[in-house]
C-alpha cells in the first residue's frame, strides 16, 4: 500500500522550520504554547511525558517556559530528519532554566508506539490526527502507552469531512486520486466519542475549544476582507482560516481511570 500522504519525508524545509522554533530562532507556534498550558494544569512531580509527533522538539521548548516542577520528556516522530534536528537542538541546552531530569528522541510510528503499555504519565499529541488517513489505531495506541493522561490537539467539528491537499506539481491517477498530497481531515465529536466507547481502557474525556492564541500571531481579519485567501492564514471570529479551510481546532483531553 502506497502512503503518499507521507509528505513530510521528503520535506526537509518543515523540519527545518520547527528546528529554528525550538531553538528560539522563530516565535514559539501558538499551538504550542496553548498545549503547553493544558499540560501544566495536570502535571505532577517526576512525570514522564510523551510527546507523539514531536518534530524538531519545538513543542518541548514550550514545555520548559511553562513547568516548573521536575519531568522527562520522550519525543517520538515519525519522520527520522526531524528527530534527527531534534537531537541537534536540545543538545545545544535550549533552556538551561528546564527542569527535565531526562531528555529522549527517537524515530517512531503513531499507528504502532514503540512505548510500553502504561508507560508514560502524560501523552500529547499535537496537530497530527488531522493530517493521517484513519485515527482509530493511533487513538488506541496513545491510550495504551499512557498511565494517566492524554491530550491531542486535532480538527474537531459537528460534521466530518475527509479534505486532501495537492502538493505540487498537481496530478492525479486514472481514478482521479491525487498522486501527492496530505490529509488536512476534520472529525466529528460523534465520531471520536464512538471510537473511544470501543476501546476497552476506562476512562474520562471532554472536548475544549483551542481559543488561547493571539490572532495577530496569524494575521489581521481586517485586512482580508475581499480577498482571496490563496495562501493566507488568519483568524474570523475566533476560528482560524488556513488557505480556504476553516480550522475548528479543539482539544480531546482523556484521563484514564
Amino acid at each position: 500500500m502506497k502512503e503518499n500522504w507521507r509528505v513530510w519525508d521528503k520535506d526537509k524545509e518543515y523540519g527545518d522550520l520547527f528546528y529554528k522554533r525550538a531553538i528560539g530562532e522563530l516565535p514559539e507556534m501558538e499551538s504550542s504554547k496553548s498545549l503547553a498550558k493544558k499540560v501544566n494544569e495536570i502535571i505532577q512531580e517526576n512525570d514522564r511525558i510523551l510527546d507523539v509527533g514531536c518534530g524538531a522538539g519545538h513543542y518541548l521548548r514550550s514545555l520548559d517556559k511553562i513547568i516548573k516542577t521536575n519531568f522527562s520528556y520522550t519525543g517520538i516522530d515519525q519522520t527520522a530528519y526531524y528527530i534527527e534536528r531534534a537531537k541537534e537542538a536540545f543538545s545545544l541546552k535550549v533552556n538551561s532554566n528546564s527542569l527535565r531530569s531526562k531528555t529522549d528522541f527517537k524515530v517512531g510510528d503513531i499507528f504502532n508506539i514503540p512505548v510500553d503499555d502504561n508507560k508514560s504519565d502524560i501523552v500529547i499529541c499535537n496537530n497530527v490526527f488531522l493530517h493521517l488517513p484513519s485515527i482509530q489505531k493511533p487513538l488506541e495506541e496513545l491510550i495504551r502507552v499512557s498511565k494517566k493522561y492524554i491530550i491531542i490537539r486535532t480538527l474537531i467539528g459537528a460534521s466530518s469531512f475527509r479534505i486532501k491537499q495537492v502538493e505540487q506539481p498537481e496530478s492525479y491517477d486514472l481514478n482521479g486520486e491525487p498522486i501527492n498530497y496530505h490529509y488536512y481531515n476534520i472529525y466529528s465529536e460523534g465520531y471520536i466519542q464512538e471510537l473511544l466507547e470501543n476501546i476497552s481502557f476506562k476512562m474520562d474525556f471532554s472536548f475544549e475549544d483551542d481559543l488561547d492564541y493571539d490572532p495577530s500571531a496569524f494575521g489581521n481579519s481586517d485586512n482580508f476582507v475581499g480577498k482571496r485567501p490563496d495562501d493566507l492564514t488568519t483568524s474570523i471570529n475566533g476560528i482560524q482560516l488556513n488557505i480556504y479551510i476553516l480550522q475548528p481546532w479543539k482539544f480531546l483531553i482523556i484521563e484514564k481511570k
